[in-house]
């Protein structure tokens, strides 16, 4: 059994900083933005009251790979310094996001948790865009009662518990880029 009083204090939010170079991720979506789609929603429909966004998978193929590893080392520590829970796989691909003004595209509030993901325990988002390339796009949690802007500097990772509300808003001017990844474990109980 866990000590409770030895676990870290419950937080919202962990960061890590300079998680990639510019160069990768420059590359990553110079290897991606061709192949942009619609962002659906977790029931697999599109829904442009919900959702504005274009995404791109990045599989676990070889050349990849790294992304992956470096992703779940940073799973692994933040879990262990921030959440304390069972985590022990990324899901499926990571989700690289594309946010523009010229459709003022956003992501309303939701959670990546519910009765389709039930195995997600920690969201994983990582700056892409500088934040002068943008305004408005801000990732924002709600959490006690209100909303919380987080940190918009190029490759930051910004993790968060699944179930925490959450929103992209509107990107009123640029272009705003970001990976998303969902570390999972066992199913809550």
């Amino acid at each position: 059994m866990v000590d409770e009083n030895s676990l870290p204090p419950f937080q919202i939010l962990a960061t890590a900083k300079d998680l990639l170079t510019e160069v990768e991720m420059d590359q990553l979506i110079a290897d991606h933005a061709a192949l942009l789609t619609e962002g659906k929603l977790g029931t697999g429909r599109g829904n442009a009251e919900i959702r504005r966004s274009q995404i791109a998978f990045i599989g676990q193929e070889g050349k990849h790979g790294w992304l992956y590893g470096r992703f779940w080392k940073a799973a692994e520590e933040l879990n262990r310094r921030f959440f304390c829970v069972d985590i022990s796989y990324i899901e499926g691909n990571i989700q690289l996001a594309r946010y523009d003004s010229s459709d003022r595209g956003f992501y309303a509030w939701h959670t990546d948790f519910a009765d389709l993901a039930p195995r997600r325990k920690i969201s994983f988002t990582v700056q892409l865009s500088r934040p002068e390339d943008y305004d408005g796009g801000d990732l924002e949690l709600f959490f006690r009662g209100q909303p919380y802007q987080t940190d918009r500097t190029r490759g930051t990772l910004l993790a968060f518990p699944s179930f925490a509300l959450h929103r992209v808003a509107p990107v009123t001017r640029g272009t705003r880029w970001s990976l998303v990844a969902w570390i999972c474990g066992s199913r809550w109980r």
